[in-house]
């Protein structure tokens, strides 16, 4: 099985470094944790993009294990791209509003 190329867009980023700060501010070993995960997440969306049910149009989404948040992604040729990192406790149709 060929895996995909990840392409993290600007929004996603923003929210990986919004969230890693506040948990920095748990501690160092709940930030690299989450890190680890949505790293481990990443990989496995890569190795199977398709896996995973669109929920809003063709962009799907994925949790990420052991942490309140969901990868908001669409599959374009071979690039996976990575929308947004949002927290579910957050508006759930929130997460497609910055989305063009």
């Amino acid at each position: 099985m060929s895996s995909y190329q990840v392409l993290i867009e600007d929004d996603a980023k923003l929210d990986i470094a919004e969230s890693y700060d506040w948990y920095l501010k748990i501690s160092r070993k709940v930030s690299g944790s989450f890190l680890f995960q949505l790293k481990k997440t990443l990989d496995y969306i890569a190795q199977n993009p398709f896996l995973f049910q669109v929920v809003y149009k063709d962009f799907r989404q994925v949790p990420i294990k052991k942490f309140p948040f969901v990868i908001i992604y669409r599959v374009e040729k071979q690039i996976v791209k990575i929308y947004r990192i949002f927290p579910t406790n957050m508006d759930p149709m929130g997460k497609f509003r910055i989305i063009r």
